[in-house]
């Protein structure tokens, strides 16, 4: 006798619960730093990617917020994480400081870049400050933070190019 059960595959079937949410700073002169902050289904991970004086030295490394998955995510979406609009803000500066934010969501991509956010005054500068504010409170970088000091994130970068110049990093 043969059994056929249909509805058996029908979890395998599902598409799994998907978020990812890149947040890139980059310096004038400095260099760089990407967090990279992914959901699927309950599994949360967070990468931070960067290079320390525009690309001498590449690095990647595993990090976990000091708060918490589900605290830090309660607090970027308080700080309108998902209100984000896709699009370009510019300033009249040229001075190379700019965050780059990338939202995956239910099926959607939103990429926002804004240029000196420091220097305006808007809804959407502040939210994007505050974010950055709380990645680096969570994660210690002082790459997202929005007054950030040229050199502890020079130091910070190179020092993270040392520390890391083993299996996780890439020359």
């Amino acid at each position: 006798m043969l059994c056929f059960c249909f509805a058996c595959n029908k979890q395998s079937e599902r598409k799994p619960d998907f978020l990812e949410v890149r947040i890139t700073r980059q310096t004038a002169l400095e260099g760089g730093e990407t967090l990279v902050l992914r959901k699927i289904d309950k599994d949360w991970s967070a990468m931070l990617l960067g290079d320390g004086y525009r690309f001498s030295c590449l690095y990647q490394k595993s990090v976990q917020p000091k708060s918490g998955w589900e605290n830090l995510w309660e607090e970027l979406l308080s700080n309108g994480v998902l209100e984000i609009p896709d699009g370009r803000r510019m300033t009249n500066s040229i001075d190379g400081n700019q965050y780059i934010v990338e939202v995956n969501y239910q099926n959607k991509l939103k990429r926002y870049q804004f240029e000196n956010p420091d220097q305006l005054k808007t809804k959407d500068a502040e939210q994007l400050r505050n974010i950055g504010n709380s990645i680096s409170r969570e994660f210690e970088t002082p790459m997202f933070i929005s007054n950030y000091e040229r050199g502890k994130v020079g130091d910070y970068l190179t020092e993270q190019c040392r520390s890391y110049s083993g299996q996780d990093s890439i020359n």
